[in-house]
């Protein structure tokens, strides 16, 4: 394994002595070993990437280091002192604070308020909530990570990355030395990563040190300066910046360098279009017109707000179109909503698999068969569905779509990401949808999952659906589409198609600039 030299910072820690160290940790569950000696140092001010396929561990060595679990065996050591952390108070004392993917915070209370969640608010008189003084303490906490925010705020009228900081703002101000960060980027938009990104650098610099889990390896390769990669329950590699690339680091995270394939990118159709728009004009969509052909994979892309992702919430009646023809087959659509969509044959998988597609606290099988159950009615005026019928279209949408899992009647909750990714691709195969919209369908999945996805997708196209592919991260669109059209300002602002889909071009376009000619 490799060292990494810790960046320049302006704390006083003594860089020879880990702020974090974790040795041979060990985590049993009954019949299974989660954590198997694992070994994970973090030194101050550094920004330090966790990495690994879902169920390589993470998740444990995170729960076991705040206190959320306890250990088998092993210790974790902070300045070199062995530390005994049984829960996440523990861990807060002793400066550890983790960010979790969906956020912290309330979203019906304040700002301020929410900096101040679990202390004692400033009082007058000891009875009346001191408003000022908490508005003037969140001030000085946001100040502190140089966030400009409205203290009395709501935080569920925050952008994600507002969120993610004022998270990050409310440990600092609780003196984290150490903050994790689980999947903060999942639910944010580029310039949002970037925000977020600029002010993990602000406070690396002043020596907190970050744990980052990510599944985005494009991100890690920007903001980390050291990679840990577990792979089943044992460490797998550690990267500096000198010895990451992402060959090698794909090859740790997998166990085989073939896991990510170059392209899996369908050969574009001459053939009839399948869906065709024409002049489709609504809020932030400005007289877009594109034809949609059996078997290919059409890229939509574009900054945030040009209107990529809004063509696909018009298409499965998420939103009305002002004007414009959308004609399947030859034939016109009227989709006022997303019924209309479904029952023409369209499907959708959104970008937040947690929060618009999975149905939590059912089995696979109840989420596969939702959008299909009047398939399988054995009785349409009472409603009885066909138990049989429905539980082998479920298993066999599990086989098709490669959907590891004990069986149908598992919860989806105990699926993996990418698992779950793949029941909500597959359900709509039970709708006989022709038409797929994806809106960045590998979002939150490990890299492993990530190429079967592709695989998937590829293999959709070639039984001659149609798919419209959308994503916030650029490199994807080079990896699956055929061709893709770039967005800017509600228009499609260029056209690209073989070679010329490139992560380069694709930016060019959708800043407002040309490509150069040869």
């Amino acid at each position: 394994m490799t060292t990494a030299t810790a960046p320049e910072q302006a704390a006083a820690t003594d860089l020879d002595v880990p702020l974090l160290e974790v040795r041979q940790m060990v985590k049993d569950f009954p019949g299974t070993r989660a954590l198997d000696h694992v070994d994970l140092t973090v030194r101050a001010g550094e920004i330090h990437a966790l990495l690994g396929e879902n169920g390589a561990g993470k998740s444990t060595i995170i729960k076991c280091i705040c206190g959320a679990q306890s250990t088998t065996a092993g210790a974790v050591l902070i300045d070199g002192k062995p530390v005994s952390i049984n829960s996440p108070q523990e861990a807060q004392a002793a400066g550890i604070a983790v960010v979790h993917q969906h956020g912290n915070l309330i979203a019906s209370l304040s700002v301020a308020e929410n900096l101040c969640l679990g202390e004692p608010l400033p009082r007058v008189g000891g009875v009346l909530v001191n408003w000022r003084a908490l508005h003037r303490r969140a001030r000085e906490t946001l100040a502190a990570v140089d966030l400009k925010l409205d203290p009395g705020r709501l935080c569920g009228e925050l952008r994600p990355d507002e969120q993610a900081m004022v998270t990050i703002a409310r440990a600092v101000a609780r003196k984290a030395r150490l903050i994790i960060l689980d999947e903060p980027t999942a639910a944010l938009l580029p310039r949002e990563v970037e925000t977020l990104f600029a002010q993990m650098r602000l406070l690396a610099a002043r020596g907190v040190a970050f744990l980052y889990v990510s599944h985005r390896l494009t991100e890690v390769f920007e903001i980390a300066d050291r990679v840990t990669v577990l792979r089943d329950g044992r460490n797998a590699g550690s990267f500096d910046r000198a010895t990451m690339d992402r060959r090698t680091v794909v090859s740790a995270i997998v166990g085989a360098e073939t896991a990510l394939r170059e392209r899996h990118v369908a050969p574009v159709s001459e053939g009839p279009a399948l869906l065709s728009v024409t002049d489709l004009r609504a809020p932030r969509v400005e007289g877009v017109s594109f034809d949609l052909r059996p078997g290919e994979v059409l890229g939509v892309a574009g900054l945030p707000g040009s209107g990529a992702e809004e063509v696909m919430n018009l298409l499965f009646g998420r939103s009305r179109a002002k004007a414009g023809k959308i004609t399947l087959d030859g034939k016109p659509l009227r989709l006022r909503n997303p019924a209309d969509a479904i029952r023409a044959g369209i499907a959708l998988v959104p970008q937040d698999r947690l929060a618009e597609a999975v149905l939590h606290g059912y089995s696979v099988r109840e989420n596969i068969t939702l959008p299909s159950l009047s398939r399988f009615l054995r009785d349409p005026l009472m409603r009885f569905v066909h138990g049989g019928r429905e539980r082998q279209a479920a298993r066999d949408v599990v086989a098709r779509m490669k959907v590891r899992t004990p069986g149908t009647e598992t919860p989806i909750d105990a699926l993996s990401g990418g698992n779950q990714q793949k029941a909500v691709l597959g359900r709509w195969l039970t709708t006989g949808a022709r038409v797929f919209l994806l809106n960045s369908p590998t979002a939150a999945v490990d890299v492993g999952a990530k190429a079967e996805i592709y695989e998937l997708i590829a293999e959709l196209a070639a039984s001659g659906a149609a798919v419209l592919f959308t994503s916030t991260e650029v490199e994807e669109f080079p990896v699956i589409c055929g061709r893709v059209l770039v967005f800017a300002q509600g228009r499609i602002a260029g056209t690209l198609t073989g070679e010329q889909v490139t992560e380069a071009n694709i930016m060019t376009i959708a800043a407002g600039e040309s490509l150069e000619q040869d």
